[in-house]
């Protein structure tokens, strides 16, 4: 089977010092792109409908991607049984009925594009599932005294075959505002000098406690790779999966990570090594794409050139709470994002408002209210009253985050978060 190797040759912005003295520069240009097929795609052994993104390379002063619409894509069982995929958003197909892999069968995609040219992957064995046999939280203290919690996975009774792992996490966590309060401002008069009067801005009671308690949801982005290849035993034991400084916010109260755990073959592993190598990002449809990558899809029927790889993993997943004070116990907890600490106090009435006294009345000064604007742009909560009683600038106000715990999360608890 023919296989294509893409090369990419950057041309970076460049001063030409020429021999007279003189300076000329050129603009950054990119050689090669054009017509560059990116495959994204992988399938498990889970009972789901699965997902292909197709885009095309995107040249280096672009900013965008470009989504490849209108393919044909199926995911082929064995030679014979057939998934269809359809998209349901540009460059994003996803198999128009659940299915599940199964161990030791083949498996190939097949992409067929709008221009008429076809592309397919190499056929590939779905390894047999190896399920996390532990997964713990540990206090720990990583070189250069950086101290935090490490997530570390272990596995044992691996065989004599070397196994090759792939991870990837979903971390939530809780999040409380530390200046959450039951009342918030309401805008009465936001006109300048309407009947005369200037602007208003009062209190009223929220309805419920909206903002007090909200959830963090992050997945993560790192290529995170294990094997047990030259290891004692065939077995890996206590591998960071994830590690999260003590002073990180999202520790303070109580904290989840999903880990999942994709067994792959030596040549996925291999590729997402190279991957690695190219990219921070665990997806080449993403916003960065490698230069130079050679996986298991190629063109059928013509020199058109592709990169990217079908994988076909099982997976593993499992789940773990802990709170900060599990390890950290009677110390100090991390700084909450933002700074909470100074009271603001913007002006309701800025100086040099002034309305004539004609009818009807009009503002001839400074016309704005800096508590409106803020208020309007959603940037501060009520934090008290001014005492005494001051016209001109009358509320106490912090950043949003400090009240309202929305802006850092969701305050709708996901169906799997489970207490103390």
């Amino acid at each position: 089977m023919k296989r294509q190797k893409l090369h990419i040759i950057l041309l970076l912005p460049v001063v030409l010092f020429m021999i007279l003295g003189c300076i000329e520069t050129f603009e950054a240009e990119t050689i090669g792109f054009e017509g560059v097929l990116v495959v994204d795609a992988r399938m498990t052994d889970e009972q789901k409908k699965h997902e292909v993104f197709l885009s095309r390379l995107r040249p280096f002063e672009q900013d965008s991607i470009t989504p490849e619409t209108n393919a044909a894509v199926s995911i082929i069982e064995d030679s014979e049984t057939v998934f269809e995929f359809e998209e349901v958003s540009p460059g994003n197909y996803i198999s128009t009925s659940s299915f599940a892999g199964k161990g030791n069968h083949s498996y190939q995609l097949s992409v067929n594009t709008a221009d008429g040219l076809s592309f397919s992957s190499n056929s590939e064995i779905m390894p047999e599932n190896i399920p996390i046999a532990d997964i713990a939280a540990k206090r720990v203290t990583q070189g250069f005294g950086d101290e935090g919690i490490a997530v570390v996975v272990d596995n044992s009774s691996l065989g004599n075959q070397p196994r090759y792992f792939r991870y990837t996490y979903e971390e939530a966590y809780k999040i409380v505002a530390p200046n959450w309060d039951p009342f918030e401002f309401e805008i009465i008069d936001d006109v300048a000098c309407l009947d005369g009067d200037a602007f208003e801005v009062g209190i009223k009671t929220k309805n419920g406690e909206t903002g007090r308690i909200c959830y963090g949801q992050k997945s993560s982005t790192d290529i995170i790779l294990g094997s047990t290849e030259n290891l004692e035993g065939n077995t890996l034991s206590n591998f960071m999966v994830r590690f999260i400084n003590r002073n990180n916010y999202i520790l303070t109260h109580r904290y989840s990570i999903l880990v999942n755990q994709y067994t792959q073959n030596v040549n996925a592993h291999s590729y997402y090594q190279n991957l690695d190598d190219f990219s921070s990002s665990e997806s080449i449809f993403s916003e960065t794409q490698p230069g130079f990558l050679e996986g298991n899809v190629v063109s059928d029927n013509s020199d058109a050139k592709v990169i990217g790889y079908f994988e076909a993993a099982s997976v593993s997943s499992k789940r773990v709470y802990f709170n900060y004070e599990d390890f950290f116990p009677q110390e100090t907890l991390p700084d909450y994002p933002g700074n909470c600490d100074i009271l603001g106090n913007p002006q309701l009435i800025a100086e040099g408002y002034h309305c004539t006294t004609s009818t009807p009345s009009v503002c001839d000064g400074n016309c704005a209210s800096p508590l409106i604007d803020n208020i309007k742009a959603n940037l501060l909560v009520f934090a008290g009253e001014k005492e005494p009683s001051d016209i001109i600038a009358p509320y106490f106000t912090l950043p949003r985050a400090c009240g309202d715990c929305t802006v850092l999360g969701s305050d709708i608890k996901p169906d799997f978060w489970i207490e103390e």
